[in-house]
């Protein structure tokens, strides 16, 4: 008779390449759903809780120049792509402009790049950039001055002048462009706090994209992490039986054997035996 061999179960392997794989780029997934969700919540608060007059407005900065313009650099608008038009993207763009100097007017202008450059080819102005950004780097061009009072120029594409803050609004469309802030009698020493706008119709679609990405990387995420970390059960390292492998051991419930027979006081039964119970000492088997 051939004994039956006992089973042998191998406890789960340790942390493979797979699991670490597993680990390392779920994690990875999370990072990128956090800042998606990051990003996603800071546009739709823009977009929601930030607007005045329907446009999200950067901060309000001061600027300064003792020349006669101050201009932003060359403005290159293009999305990239000739199925996105700008309106779609920035809608309408706002650039208020509030005179801090001794000058009681202030001009503001739009103009084509080339146009706007050779009006101040040898003015003495200075150049803002980063115009909208908290990082601002004005950069000093010697000169004398202009040719004529701003508002006597006919190439502006957009234009306000007067007195305390002045708006200008404009449709934005490809090109290079140039901003121009001037006192409006073309004197020097100009000195204007300013911020620049746009109504950005699509921030809202954007924020909601971003936060549904984001939601759905933060599931593929966590599941990553859930099956690398997770416990596996062992293995069944022995010999087939009847043919085939058993399923994954798992250990057996917790069975209460308080009420048990064999487990009350006084009881004869032996545990293992066959259920019949010992005879008396000095009794003869009949």
């Amino acid at each position: 008779m051939t004994a039956t061999p006992e089973p042998k179960w191998a406890p789960a392997s340790g942390w493979g390449a797979g699991r670490i794989v597993t680990l390392v780029l779920g994690s990875v997934i999370l990072l990128a759903a956090a800042g998606l969700l990051v990003g996603g919540g800071v546009l739709l608060w823009a977009d929601l809780g930030n607007r005045t007059d329907g446009f999200v407005f950067s901060e309000a900065d001061g600027f300064w120049t003792d020349g006669y313009a101050l201009s932003s650099e060359r403005l290159d608008l293009s999305t990239g792509a000739d199925w996105v038009p700008l309106s779609a993207t920035l809608g309408t763009a706002r650039v208020e402009v509030t005179s801090t100097g001794a000058a009681a007017d202030v001009f503001i202008g739009l103009a084509p790049a080339a146009e706007g450059a050779a009006y101040l080819d040898g003015v003495e102005h200075s150049v803002i950039n980063d115009l909208g950004t908290t990082a601002v780097d004005e950069v000093r061009v010697p000169g004398g001055e202009p040719p004529g009072p701003p508002g006597e120029q006919d190439f502006w594409v957009a234009q306000a002048s007067g007195p305390e803050t002045q708006r200008l609004d404009w449709e934005p469309a490809e090109g290079d462009w140039l901003f121009v802030v001037m006192n409006a009698d073309g004197s020097a020493g100009v000195s204007v706090d300013a911020r620049v706008g746009a109504t950005v119709p699509a921030l809202g679609g954007l924020a909601w994209g971003m936060l549904g990405t984001g939601l759905l990387l933060l599931v593929i995420g966590v599941l990553l992490v859930v099956l690398a970390i997770r416990r596996r059960p062992a293995q069944y390292v022995g010999p087939p039986i009847g043919g085939r492998r058993p399923p994954p051991w798992t250990p057996p419930p917790p069975v209460d054997r308080s009420s048990a027979a064999d487990n009350q006081p006084g009881s004869d039964v032996t545990h293992g035996g066959t259920g019949t119970a010992p005879r008396p000492r000095g009794d003869a088997a009949p």
